[in-house]
């Protein structure tokens, strides 16, 4: 006989809100900042799979209009926040609009986005400058 000093694997998980699978959402700031005639979407925290639906909000508010999005304080990005952002990238260029990721090279988002070459599909830039004047 097994004794489990947690509940076993199959034991039902009891979710509440701001959970994910019984675990806490991440912590997630978003900030919207219009500078010229672009927004700017500053992310800081974590983009995982807990924080992911709020940051695509923000992302859909946002559609139909320059944006860049400044990663540079993302402290954890998934796959999950990889999708979002090829989604608001495809849906930008279908509108004929700009869409621009910054992120530091010396980060974590930066590596994240590197290991799954999304640097090659997603325009990034080092600083919101460079991003600003590509999104013009």
């Amino acid at each position: 006989m097994y004794r489990y000093d947690v509940a076993p694997p199959w034991a039902p998980v009891e979710r509440s809100a701001g959970t994910i699978s019984g675990m806490p959402t991440a912590d997630l700031s978003l900030r919207t900042e219009r500078v010229d005639d672009t927004n700017v979407l500053y992310v800081s925290g974590e983009l995982d799979l807990s924080t992911v639906k709020t940051f695509d909000v923000d992302l859909e508010q946002l559609h139909g209009d320059r944006l860049v999005v400044e990663l540079t304080d993302c402290s954890f990005i998934d796959s999950s926040a990889l999708r979002s952002l090829f989604q608001a990238h495809r849906r930008a260029g279908e509108g004929g609009h700009a869409f621009v990721i910054v992120v530091s090279p010396d980060t974590i988002a930066r590596r994240v986005l590197e290991i799954a070459a999304m640097d090659r599909v997603l325009p990034v830039r080092d600083t919101l400058a460079d991003a600003l004047e590509s999104a013009a």
